[in-house]
Order: structure tokens, then sequence, then C-alpha cells
């Protein structure tokens, strides 16, 4: 649904003050830039990225990619 490196929904009792209205009551939404390290391979920012010593400039589902045996994938 969305073209992010993260999102997170919440009850809208916990939206922050500066949460803005959208055109669906009841919603609200607050958008920031990803701080995380952008993964060279995926382009993801993820915190997880550079963590493995053999692959710096990769994140951790990179890895497993590139020199794991891939991870599980439940979808197409």
């Amino acid at each position: 649904v969305l073209i992010t490196s993260g999102a997170d929904a919440r009850p809208i009792g916990e939206a922050p003050a500066g949460a803005s209205a959208t055109e669906i009551d009841g919603l609200r939404i607050v958008a920031a830039a990803a701080t995380a390290q952008k993964c060279g391979r995926c382009w993801h920012r993820r915190d997880d990225g550079g963590s493995h010593p053999e692959h710096p400039t990769l994140c951790a589902r990179c890895v497993v990619n590139v020199a794991g045996p891939g991870e599980e994938r439940r979808f197409a």
C-alpha cells in the first residue's frame, strides 16, 4: 500500500499532536524521512544495515539472500 521504508499504525488516541488530518474520518498521518542506512543492494533503509562485517553495505535481509540460503518467500 505504501512505498516506504517503514510504517506504523496506532490507535487514534495515540496520534501525536502534530499529526495531520486526512479525508478519512479518524485517520491522522505523520511522515518523516528515514534515518537508517540505505542498503546498497535493495535500497531499503533499515536499522540492520552494515551489521554484517563481510557485507558492510548490505542489510541483514540482503546478506541472507547473497551469502546464505535466501529468505523464505510466502508470496510471489
